[in-house]
């Protein structure tokens, strides 16, 4: 290791001493973080199938990501991850295949509902591709620096956090190559992912290239537009049909991320994309979105704090139900 190296871990933050949470073998538990993109995602899927499990709460902030029991579940350190008991899912698309596959019948409607061979299933499918492409890491972490943007966002992306969402994204930086030195280094799936962070921080600083992230994003919900505009006799369709599908709990996440992020005049509102905007009202509307997307944003982590079991709950609750939040969108 060169000298710089040595004196850049020595300069970052140690990750916590974290212990490996245990589980009895037929809990179906989701590790994940409550504002983490990918996270809601599954947990959209979760309710939407009406799929009980057991949540425990990756403390992103403090580096648990790279503790070395959840490393053994993930080699990437990221969330989020599903463990069917000897069976490790990571990756959202992944995880959502898996539930989609072995939870089905009356109570669990399949999100997957068109034969694959189908050209409904080839639309959806085109849809997904589409949404998957959306660097939503780079998109979030864009909107906290470039204040000409006039963005208007929604907690927790609000005031003096959005400062501290830029240092602790930072901080996770940190903890990843603090990670990496501790490890020699031999992890590739972590070099891999401090060179895409590294990437996308340049990228997003640049406001010239970042302007060709907006514009990507801006094309794929022209593309949506046009598409829901096929369906005038259909207001209550979804993408593909009557049925609410992966790409619609995809397409549901986009926007209300971008919302969050405060982007929808930027993009939608004032009769831009008089569609999208109404297809975003009725996902809001949705039982599984209300479910994800409480009242208030401190609930959601109350929430989810309460159902994760007390014996596994690793540091105060305060430190927990305060920055480790911002540190989400970091992931990705």
């Amino acid at each position: 290791m060169s000298s710089q190296s040595n004196e850049m871990a020595l300069m970052a933050p140690a990750p916590h001493d974290f212990k490996a949470p245990v589980f009895p073998d037929n809990k179906l538990v989701l590790y994940f973080h409550p504002y983490n993109f990918y996270s809601q995602k599954v947990l959209l899927v979760l309710y939407e199938k009406n799929i009980d499990f057991t949540p425990y709460i990756i403390d992103l902030c403090n580096g648990e990501q790279y503790s070395s029991w959840f490393l053994n579940l993930n080699p990437k350190g990221d969330v989020p991850v599903l463990q069917d008991g000897v069976f490790v899912i990571p990756n959202s698309p992944e995880i959502i295949s898996y539930v989609d596959t072995k939870y089905r019948g009356e109570e669990h409607p399949v999100l997957k509902p068109y034969n694959p061979y189908s050209l409904q299933y080839d639309q959806m499918m085109v849809f997904e591709r589409a949404f998957s492409r959306v660097p939503v890491g780079t998109l979030s972490l864009g909107s906290l620096i470039h204040d000409d943007l006039k963005l208007v966002p929604k907690a927790p992306f609000i005031g003096p956090v959005r400062q501290s969402c830029l240092k602790n994204n930072d901080k996770v930086m940190e903890l990843l190559r603090s990670s990496l030195s501790d490890l020699n280094s031999q992890n590739v799936a972590l070099k891999q992912k401090l060179e895409i962070q590294m990437r996308r921080k340049d990228l997003v600083s640049t406001r010239s290239e970042f302007q060709r992230v907006l514009d990507a994003v801006r094309n794929t919900l022209l593309f949506v537009e046009q598409e829901l505009s096929k369906q005038r006799e259909h207001s209550d369709w979804w993408l593909t049909g009557e049925q609410f599908t992966v790409a619609d709990v995809s397409l549901c996440l986009l926007l209300q991320r971008l919302h969050q992020l405060g982007f929808e005049n930027y993009y939608w509102t004032n009769d831009k994309l008089p569609r999208v905007e109404q297809y975003f009202q009725r996902c809001r509307l949705r039982g599984s979105y209300v479910k994800l997307m409480p009242s208030s944003n401190f609930d959601i982590l109350r929430e989810m704090w309460s159902m994760t079991p007390t014996n596994y709950k690793l540091g105060a609750t305060a430190g927990f139900l305060g920055m480790a939040m911002f540190a989400a969108f970091a992931h990705k």
